[in-house]
């Protein structure tokens, strides 16, 4: 499910450039038009990005609390 990059990103604490730079680099499905991840049409895949979060999460890169903080948000996402 495709959500606007910058939205998500800021929902996750996540900032937008760094989402853009792990789409570019295959981390997470997505696209971004002209490297900006403030377009319009800059995206990610929901599905991707959780699944990258949970990675992270298991690889104990990631916090608790932070971990926690995205998944509830890519969760509210994907029912609405």
């Amino acid at each position: 499910m495709k959500t606007a990059l910058h939205q998500i990103a800021y929902q996750i604490g996540m900032h937008p450039t760094e989402m853009a730079r792990l789409v570019q680099e295959g981390e997470i499905t997505g696209e971004v038009p002209g490297g900006n991840p403030q377009s319009r049409e800059a995206w990610v895949d929901l599905h991707s990005l959780r699944n990258f979060i949970q990675w992270r999460h298991d690889q104990k890169r990631l916090e608790e609390a932070m971990y926690l903080k995205a998944i509830r948000h890519i969760d509210r996402a994907l029912r609405g």
